[in-house]
């Protein structure tokens, strides 16, 4: 799925958080959203989801060559990692994989396969609000590169993460993306330098 940003601009109050941000979200590439912290990066990830509406602009959905017009439908088609996102925090791993696994369809054929690719299988009866920041991270994201889409979006994906894990993130890029559009918010360059262009977003202040 293509994704066409046509002069998107977002407001609270009446701060401009960015103005006329026109960008092209290309199928199977791969590109990075930067900025320093507060600079609105979350919020046009959000907007890309579907999550959160402009203020003014549009965004088209395309695939194969064929305009999505139900936004609905063309953002089913999207996984999104970040850490602000919330978890069913009293589930444990094990019901967490069979619920988000219920209503998306994933890569994974077994819950036995998402815990050697998460590597939280030794925690697989631990209820998620017991988790540390760091592995909810990784549920996370595992969760999200498991989920059969068309468009992954990440926001700081590495956050809470050490050295070990960085690079077990670094891995699922190289082993889950090959099929997606992925775009990626962040300013560690470490997280993103792999992608094939770049959107500053402080040039749309």
């Amino acid at each position: 799925m293509d994704i066409y940003l046509q002069n998107i601009s977002k407001r609270y109050g009446f701060e401009w958080i960015f103005k006329n941000i026109q960008a092209d979200f290309l199928f199977q590439n791969k590109y990075a959203i930067v900025g320093p912290n507060g600079s609105g990066k979350s919020t046009l990830l959000k907007i890309i989801s579907g999550g959160l509406v402009p203020t003014a602009g549009k965004i088209k959905y395309q695939k194969n060559g064929n305009i999505i017009a139900d936004e609905f439908v063309s953002t089913k088609n999207i996984a999104f990692a970040a850490p602000y996102i919330s978890l069913l925090e009293d589930y444990t791993l094990t019901e967490m994989y069979s619920f988000h696994a219920s209503f998306k369809p994933v890569h994974t054929e077994t819950v036995e396969a998402f815990f050697e690719l998460s590597q939280l299988g030794a925690h697989k009866n631990k209820y998620i609000k017991n988790f540390s920041s760091g592995m909810k991270q990784r549920l996370k994201l595992s969760l999200a590169f498991i989920t059969k889409c068309d468009v992954l979006l990440l926001d700081e994906p590495t956050s809470n993460f050490d050295k070990k894990a960085i690079d077990w993130y670094l891995g699922l890029i190289e082993n889950y993306t090959n099929n997606k559009t992925v775009i990626i918010g962040s300013n560690q360059s470490y997280e993103y330098d792999f992608c094939a262009s770049s959107i500053d977003i402080m040039q749309y202040k």
